[in-house]
């Protein structure tokens, strides 16, 4: 099955330079260029939600290596493809765009030229074009790591007190934690297992090590939703001795005032 929408939508290098004139810096979605060009705002409405990712349109005969199909906005005609092959998001390439003119038509009018491309390999993605994909969806993942995991915290930890036991993800980083009472009724422990394996972006689809950046990281969400969600101050500490802590977690312990 086609991954479903929505969809990333992107230029390759070749098109955003000859076509449009633009350069992105890295970090810098290709969306934002939607303000600046009616034909690349045209692109995203009509791709980035499309099931089919244009393929239901009308392909473009010139271009034989690959299935590209047309993209009409006034006089302006593009090529775009959908490339399945990059999970977990389906992407729809922006490969060329110019003035259509049916007098050149046969010589050097927008579809041939795109033709021409496709036949010297200049026309669909090249390696720079899937290294920035990539760079690109790890920023995304890490610029969202802090809130998704703040976010998951808060909803771990109401499950905690409602039920004594929690499993689940921080940001993708599995999580367990119990709920104990000491033998002092006045405190409350929480014994938390934190996995040391690689979690998977969920914009990228790659794997992140847990770090000790992003290990202190999750101890601090966990500590303010507590805080939070308890309405009490509450104290973290990591520490190897957690009870049931396994070989691949690292071991957390919060310690507040029992209610």
């Amino acid at each position: 099955m086609p991954p479903k929408p929505p969809h990333d939508c992107r230029l390759t290098l070749r098109c955003l330079q000859s076509a449009f004139g633009f350069r992105l810096e890295l970090g810098t979605s290709f969306e934002s260029l939607r303000r600046e060009n009616s034909y690349i705002d045209t692109f995203f409405s009509r791709r980035q939600n499309d099931l089919d990712g244009g393929e239901g349109g009308e392909r473009i005969r010139q271009i034989r290596s690959r299935p590209a199909y047309s993209l009409h906005y006034g006089r302006m005609r593009g090529a775009t493809w959908f490339d399945t092959n990059h999970p977990p998001q389906g992407v729809v390439w922006l490969l060329g765009a110019d003035v259509h003119d049916e007098r050149h038509k046969g010589r050097s009018d927008v579809y041939d030229v795109l033709g021409e491309l496709a036949d010297q390999g200049l026309l669909f993605p090249q390696s720079v074009d899937y290294k920035r994909l990539e760079l690109d969806r790890r920023l995304a993942d890490t610029a969202n790591f802090a809130d998704d995991v703040r976010s998951d915290a808060e909803r771990l930890i109401a499950r905690l007190r409602d039920s004594g036991r929690a499993e689940g993800t921080l940001a993708g980083v599995k999580i367990r934690a119990a709920w104990t009472e000491t033998d002092d009724s006045d405190v409350a422990i929480v014994y938390a297992g934190i996995s040391t394996e690689p979690s998977r972006g969920p914009k990228s689809g790659y794997d992140f090590p847990l770090t000790e950046q992003r290990f202190l990281l999750l101890a601090g969400a966990l500590e303010q939703a507590a805080e939070r969600v308890l309405g009490r101050e509450v104290l973290t500490e990591e520490r190897s001795d957690v009870p049931g802590k396994r070989q691949d977690e690292r071991g957390l312990m919060l310690v507040f005032e029992s209610s």
